[in-house]
């Protein structure tokens, strides 16, 4: 149980990189806000490279942090 709850607890903290280095691309949201007129929230962009890459790892060690933290729960 000590090995899946380590796993977890680093799934967490890949988590909290990942969404700081995607940080400076979310400019959108903090402009939506403060009511910036120079949104393109609708606008059609193609995501390549990293961003399409961290975006992937981010939504994957969401799924396995979630799985993780059902199985801790259970074994408790």
């Amino acid at each position: 149980m000590l090995t899946v709850f380590w796993i977890t607890f680093s799934v967490a903290i890949f988590i909290i990189v990942v969404s700081l280095i995607m940080s400076p691309e979310s400019s959108s949201f903090s402009g939506a806000l403060v009511g910036s007129s120079d949104l393109e929230l609708f606008k059609e962009k193609k995501e390549r490279g990293s961003k399409i890459f961290l975006k992937w790892s981010m939504f994957s060690l969401g799924i396995a942090l979630m799985i993780g933290t059902l199985i801790v729960r259970s074994l408790m």
